[in-house]
């Protein structure tokens, strides 16, 4: 019987194991914020489309292995951009690191957060960015992160 389980035992402990530190009771979750966004050429059937600049913040002991990224984010208090990226870094153990992804504009929620920021006439912009970064090597999925601020468009216009 202790054969049996010998197999189970050593395909599944490593993986335990790299999942614990997720699971421990100091890890912090990390953080994301908008660096910056970037208008880019229309792609088909004239969609908006945006580059986001991210910055990830990791506050823990261990490296933080990504495997994606589910994001919406809300311009002016309008959901403009939803996207998902699968092409993402690991973050190193006390550290940080940058991430662009391409996301296409919601054609109603640009139109509303447009008509807002005309009447605002600022470069700075507020955001809301809701994420959920999907984690490798952990026992948990996912993290749901969740962030608000200010953007500066002007340097991409």
């Amino acid at each position: 019987m202790t054969k049996l389980y010998r197999p189970f035992l050593l395909f599944f402990l490593p993986l335990l194991i790299g999942g614990c530190a997720t699971l421990s009771p100091g890890f912090q979750q990390p953080e994301v914020e908008v660096t910056a966004l970037e208008p880019m050429p229309p792609g088909p059937g004239s969609d908006l489309r945006f580059r986001i600049h991210l910055r990830v913040f990791n506050p823990n002991d261990t490296e933080l292995a990504l495997s994606g990224l589910y994001y919406t984010l809300s311009l002016a208090g309008h959901k403009v951009i939803t996207g998902t990226s699968n092409d993402l870094p690991t973050i190193a153990a006390y550290g940080q690191g940058d991430i662009a992804v391409d996301a296409t504009a919601s054609l109603v929620g640009s139109l509303f957060a447009a008509a807002e920021l005309i009447g605002g006439r600022s470069d700075r912009v507020p955001y809301e960015l809701e994420a959920k970064l999907g984690l490798r090597r952990s026992i948990v999925p996912s993290i749901k992160v969740r962030r608000t601020g200010e953007v500066r468009l002007s340097p991409y216009l």
